[in-house]
């Protein structure tokens, strides 16, 4: 009976072990779905603000504060006048 058990404690520490590493496997997979896309999001803005940032020293101008025309100029002709 002894060498039964010498046998059949470590199969099922060895079978608890792998249960448990599912059930990790499990939540860690489902994190990685919604994380890499959260820091892909995350890099994406940063990189446009550090743009926009680099864009304003460069220029001097604020792409935000830049004012926008309501209505489309009308160019006249001096030739016909």
């Amino acid at each position: 009976m002894k060498h039964l058990l010498n046998y059949i404690v470590p199969l099922l520490i060895l079978i608890l072990v792998f249960r448990f590493f599912s059930f990790i496997m499990y939540f860690t997979i489902r994190f990685w779905y919604v994380s890499i896309p959260l820091i892909l999001y995350v890099i994406f803005e940063f990189r446009k603000s550090n743009k926009k940032r680099k864009f304003k020293q460069d220029t001097g101008l604020d792409p935000n504060k830049e004012v926008k025309l309501k209505e489309d100029p009308i160019i006249e002709d001096e030739k016909n006048d």
